[in-house]
């Protein structure tokens, strides 16, 4: 009895699905460990006050586990959506990847590391929101620096599923914006008075 192309079974590539959960794991890990600091303090009971530093060589060390799963999903998809010549592809994605980790360089410069990792939830309050830098361009320009980085990977892959997890990973970003890290902020800085004002009074 032969086979209709209904029969043929739907094939899961678990390396792309792996890496779309590492996304959100690791924006869900970035989230709920800044809630957890800010309702307990308990990194800072731990490591001293020098614990926002140490997290943000954790928040490192899990961003870059989640590329890792995105490298290797990449690289298993690797010619599967081929959009431009192969050295276009190389040239363009080269420049994509490296103007995304620009922008997240100039992003810690202007935020600090204290500001780029979380800092507000350890108690380090800015009085007054950073309007410089790359901010004069962009609202998140980290999360902009990180997808469009993830794109460029994508474009010198030419993988459908690079193009994939670029979207995704903005989605996720902005979600996650929206939904948690802008209302967790909002409670953060609601009774939060400038230093500024204190010295005016």
């Amino acid at each position: 009895m032969s086979k209709t192309p209904h029969d043929t079974p739907v094939v899961i590539d678990m390396t792309a699905v792996i890496a779309a959960v590492a996304i959100v794991v690791h924006v869900l890990n970035y989230n709920l460990t800044a809630q957890v600091e800010h309702k307990t303090r308990v990194f800072t009971r731990l490591l001293g006050r020098h614990a926002v530093y140490y997290y943000a060589v954790y928040l490192i060390l899990s961003a870059l586990a989640r590329d890792y799963f995105i490298d290797v999903a990449m690289a298993h998809d690797g010619a599967s959506l081929v959009l431009f010549p192969p050295h276009i592809a190389q040239y363009l994605g080269m420049a994509m990847f490296g103007f995304g980790i620009v922008l997240n360089a100039w992003t810690l410069k202007a935020l600090g590391i204290k500001g780029m990792y979380n800092g507000d939830s350890f108690g380090f309050l800015m009085d007054e929101p950073v309007t410089g830098g790359p901010y004069q361009y962009f609202q998140d320009p980290q999360y902009v620096g990180t997808a469009v980085a993830c794109l460029g990977y994508a474009v010198r892959a030419q993988s459908l599923v690079g193009y994939l997890l670029a979207a995704w990973m903005w989605i996720v970003f902005q979600v996650s914006v929206k939904f948690i890290e802008g209302p967790h902020l909002a409670r953060l800085y609601a009774n939060h008075k400038p230093k500024t004002d204190k010295k005016s009074q």
